[in-house]
């Protein structure tokens, strides 16, 4: 037997701690790119202030996480924002218009404020899509002059190429 043989030893709890470590990663870059869209998005000009980050919503046993909250100071609503570090998959989407609608149950008061519209941003496409980041809006109910006024797809598609560090790349830039 050489020194040099491959074995499949693994100590214990060697996929325990991959997927810690994995987790910790996913966690890091969500949280820069929700950096990046708070200084992007919550400006006067926009008309939007930050809420919270990172708001923990309970449903009976279930936590539901909302990454960034913020509100529209001229259309008096909340704007919800779900990162997925991955791969995006359509079950996303239900479960991000479901964090919306805990939102208006919890957190919005209806006879002053809008309902709840949201963005769903995905670092990466489903298999069968380009590669790339997907930024998915629910802005249903919305005219066409509220929608923009809100952060649109191709704006936030851009700004988490740039935290994935890809249109330095694709440019030939240094």
């Amino acid at each position: 037997m050489s020194i040099f043989q491959r074995t499949d030893f693994r100590p214990e709890g060697f996929e325990d701690v991959i997927g810690e470590l994995v987790d910790s990663i996913r966690r890091t870059f969500a949280g820069i790119i929700v950096d990046h869209l708070e200084d992007l998005l919550a400006v006067p000009p926009r008309h939007m202030c930050l809420v919270d980050r990172h708001l923990s919503l309970m449903e009976g046993e279930r936590d539901y996480t909302i990454d960034l909250l913020l509100f529209h100071v001229t259309q008096m609503r909340y704007i919800a924002i779900q990162v997925q570090v991955g791969r995006f998959d359509p079950a996303l989407v239900a479960r991000a218009r479901y964090a919306l609608d805990l939102v208006d149950d919890l957190v919005r008061v209806p006879k002053v404020h809008a309902p709840t519209v949201g963005v769903l941003l995905c670092t990466d496409a489903a298999a069968d899509q380009q590669p790339g980041p997907v930024a998915i809006t629910l802005y249903e109910g919305l005219t066409p002059a509220e929608e923009a006024d809100l952060p649109l797809s191709v704006e936030l598609i851009a700004l988490v190429d740039r935290c994935l560090d890809t249109t330095d790349v694709k440019s030939g830039a240094p």
